[in-house]
């Protein structure tokens, strides 16, 4: 048994005009996709169930969604909702509808995507899913949907308390819950949208039936007719040999259709499914079991200690293990999702284990004891596991430790394992708590290719892994009519742009002028996702200090009334240097911007600004071309909404979390 080192994150929160979701009239489309479950947590990546379950899918995931229905059922209903929305509320009759009619034949699974018009749809997701820590997700989901008109004027807080108090939660922790896990609710919203905004998502209410999309609060009659004819081919699948934990995900491939063909009423042919290559890079650093010298078969896997899918996987990694230790190098490396609170310390005392030689024993003790993680846990661990105790909390904070996370998350992210667990054999992508049956047919499979390139060429070690991933490779883009890469798109921006195209001009800046690290950033005062971004992204800079010069681009998005006089306060305060001073404050009152000029009067008096000279200022801005030029900027580089920002010229779109402005500005200042 082989104990090496282990080396060692929706897009995005995204600002949807539309308002469009209004009942019928939508159209029903093949899309592709989806996950199974039977709780009201929220979390992970998806994957398939156990026998006797409909499983999940790795295209339109479950994950950890609150999900109403048997886990056996064979139709899944994907549903993408607001609970802010009056459409939404529509949508729910229609469903309540559903699984009265089909109690034993539909399962319902809750995504989020609260639009930005509806100003208390996040705040009403929070207290969602805090009743879904007290198990009552779906009783909170009915008393958001009942008080719309209520909840619509604000004070969520005090009001879900008050529903909490009915529906028989503890309403001192759902309060506690609400506040202190924000950003993980947050972080679990945007997760959604990303989601959403990939499956092609473009309002609410958004249904995926087995995979087959339904827009709007359609009447009774659509979604009973879609229904039906899921069931049909889910007993066809079935009766053909389609086992039950696998229905779901192969439901899904068969209904699926592209966004990309959205719009298109010319039926598309068939596709191959695309087999996902990619050559994961493995460092002495990581954690490995099995072969370590003469491996035919590398398996990486991308984990998350806190993420319950992983742990489901473990009965089929323990069997590789079992099965194939003489010829499969097993590599761990971390992933911990934003929204796993404990997912991070729990790497990292693994990693300090690790340099105790006691990787694989502290592994195993995260997994069986998931509910326990944190701090006293990792310390009483590791005196269990024998070790140096000193030695692990120190190490466990070391910077040894945090570079090495930081790595493998920036390897996770560069071959695509956006969620967890995802392993790849031989640089093939395989997602999510599969069966053993299906690692062990792959690993068979490239046992005999790696055996067959290794008599050919003379190559072992990791010149036969790069052999036997540049076969699999070039297979799959044959097999896809070589594209094993998208095709390219003109509406999706490209991932960097040429920084050629930004210019500072008279734009405000901060940092040293010759930093290393150039961050252009366009923005809208009263766009909530901006001021969220804000409050993250200046937490991280703290961290690069001396590194990273920032420069602010105004872009106001149409719908904002107040973020272009805001702006022009911001231009007017820059006229006597206290751009950044305004900016500040017009974050913080972003709930108060208006149209008066006499609101941003009040600030620069705060500020202690020549008042007389600021409106004058104020009213020069607005009547110049500064803001059209950011704008234009930004519609050349590929903005569509806001927050968007170009680090050395890598696009990162919306609310990232710190671990995404992290990871572009280490690789910006890796690149010189």
């Amino acid at each position: 048994m082989a104990s090496k080192s282990s080396s060692s994150s929706n897009i995005l929160a995204i600002i949807v005009v539309a308002a469009l979701a209004f009942a019928g009239g939508f159209l029903v489309k093949n899309l592709t996709g989806g996950p199974s479950g039977d709780s009201d947590k929220q979390g992970s990546a998806a994957a398939p169930s156990a026998e006797g379950e409909a499983g999940d899918s790795s295209e339109i995931p479950i994950g950890e969604s609150p999900i109403k229905g048997p886990k056996d059922a064979p139709v899944t209903i994907v549903e993408f909702s607001d609970f802010q929305c009056p459409f939404c509320s529509k949508g729910e009759d229609r469903l309540k509808k559903v699984r009265e009619n089909y109690p034993d034949k539909v399962r319902v699974v809750f995504k989020h995507y609260p639009l930005p018009m509806h100003k208390q749809a996040h705040e009403a997701s929070r207290a969602a899913m805090a009743a879904g820590e007290q198990g009552k997700f779906w009783e909170m989901h009915d008393k958001l949907f009942a008080n719309q008109k209520k909840f619509a004027e604000g004070k969520m807080k005090e009001l879900a308390a008050g529903w909490a108090k009915e529906i028989g939660l503890d309403v001192e922790k759902f309060k506690k819950d609400y506040t202190e896990n924000k950003e993980q609710y947050l972080s679990k919203i945007d997760e959604d949208m990303s989601l959403g905004k990939e499956l092609g998502v473009r309002g609410t209410p958004h249904f995926l039936i087995n995979g087959e999309a339904l827009s709007g609060a359609q009447p009774y009659s659509k979604f009973e007719s879609v229904i039906d004819s899921k069931l049909e081919q889910a007993n066809e699948m079935l009766e053909g040999g389609v086992a039950k934990s696998n229905l779901y995900a192969e439901a899904v491939k068969k209904n699926f259709e592209s966004s990309g063909n959205k719009g298109n009423n010319k039926k598309p042919s068939p596709k191959k499914k695309k087999t996902k290559v990619e050559n994961v890079p493995v460092s002495d650093d990581d954690a490995m079991y099995g072969a370590t010298e003469d491996y035919l078969v590398t398996v990486v896997e991308f984990s998350d200690f806190e993420c319950p899918f992983c742990d489901k996987a473990l009965p089929a990694v323990n069997k590789i293990k079992e099965n194939f230790s003489d010829q499969v190098r097993l590599v761990f490396k971390h992933r911990p999702l934003s929204f796993h609170k404990q997912a991070e310390g729990a790497a990292k005392a693994a990693i300090a284990a690790q340099m105790q030689g006691k990787f694989w024993e502290m592994h195993d003790k995260l997994f069986a004891n998931q509910k326990k993680l944190g701090e006293d846990f990792y310390v009483k661990a590791a005196k269990d596991l024998g070790l140096n105790v000193e030695k692990f909390k120190k190490d466990m904070n070391s910077d040894k430790v945090a570079q090495q996370l930081k790595n493998d998350t920036k390897v996770a992210g560069n071959v695509g394992a956006n969620g967890t667990p995802t392993f790849f054999i031989n640089g093939v992508k395989v997602v999510g708590a599969q069966p053993y049956s299906r690692f062990e047919s792959e690993i068979e499979k490239q046992i005999k290719l790696a055996k067959k390139i290794k008599e050919e060429k003379g190559v072992s070690g990791e010149k036969l892994y790069e052999a036997v991933v540049a076969k699999n490779k070039k297979d799959a883009d044959s097999a896809a009519g070589g594209g094993n890469k998208p095709s390219p798109s003109k509406d999706k921006p490209a991932p960097k742009v040429d920084t050629e195209k930004l210019t500072i001009g008279d734009s405000p800046v901060k940092g040293p002028e010759d930093a290393p690290v150039t961050v252009y950033e366009f923005s809208d005062f009263e766009c909530p996702y901006c001021s969220k971004a804000k409050d993250t992204f200046e937490g991280v800079l703290k961290d690069y200090e001396g590194k990273v010069k920032v420069v602010h681009k105004n872009y106001p998005l149409p719908f904002h009334k107040a973020a272009k006089p805001a702006a022009h306060a911001a231009l007017a305060a820059q006229e006597q240097g206290k751009f950044w001073e305004m900016y500040d404050l017009l974050f913080k009152n972003q709930k108060q911007l208006d149209q008066s000029t006499d609101t941003y009067v009040g600030y620069a008096k705060e500020l202690g600004l020549n008042v007389e000279k600021f409106k004058k200022d104020m009213k020069a801005a607005a009547d110049s071309n500064t803001i059209k030029e950011d704008m234009a900027m930004g519609k050349e580089v590929g903005v569509r909404g806001t927050p968007a920002y170009f680090i050395n010229g890598q696009r990162l779109v919306g609310a990232q979390p710190a671990s995404k402005f992290k990871s572009a500005i280490d690789s910006a200042l890796e690149d010189g």
